[in-house]
């Protein structure tokens, strides 16, 4: 079900990001989890932000649930010092462009979908944002799914009733 972790190549640093509707939009970008460990490290909050409602399908949460509980088993949505670990064993997943030097990207895919996880693994602020996409074969995949609607018949001239 869950592709690798992997680390993100650096074209892909936009997709750690809100843009705007229109860009987010475009990219299938259905939401992201904002999340941080507490002040001690160790709790768990996070927070869900919509972006495209209609691709929050029940299979998406489903799915959703299931890779933060990888990512969780990984150490690195675990508690804030396993987050510490992870990064700092992969020092290429830095993203260069980040407002704070210990921004670190990592991406995965499914079947269905491309979540890209920007880790900040210090106390003070967030500790994570978990950006989720819809691959767009999954989406060919979605619209082929959906009953067509046909357009209703067109009215005949006068003369021909």
């Amino acid at each position: 079900m869950i592709e690798k972790l992997t680390i993100a190549p650096s074209e892909d640093e936009v997709y750690f990001y809100s843009a705007s509707i229109e860009k987010d939009t475009e990219r299938d970008c259905i939401g992201y989890v904002r999340g941080d460990f507490g002040k001690a490290g160790e709790a768990f909050w996070a927070t869900w932000f919509e972006h495209i409602s209609s691709l929050r399908t029940p299979d998406f949460r489903e799915e959703l649930g299931v890779v933060i509980q990888a990512l969780s088993e990984q150490g690195l949505l675990q508690n804030r010092s396993g987050m510490h670990d992870f990064c700092m064993k992969h020092p290429a997943a830095r993203l260069p462009n980040a407002r704070h030097s210990d921004v670190y990207g990592f991406c995965l895919q499914t079947a269905k979908h491309r979540y890209y996880l920007r880790c900040f693994p210090h106390a003070g602020d967030y500790n994570f944002y978990l950006y989720c996409y819809a691959r767009p074969e999954s989406l060919i995949e979605q619209t082929r799914a959906q009953p067509s609607i046909s357009a209703p018949p067109k009215k005949k001239p006068e003369t021909e009733r």
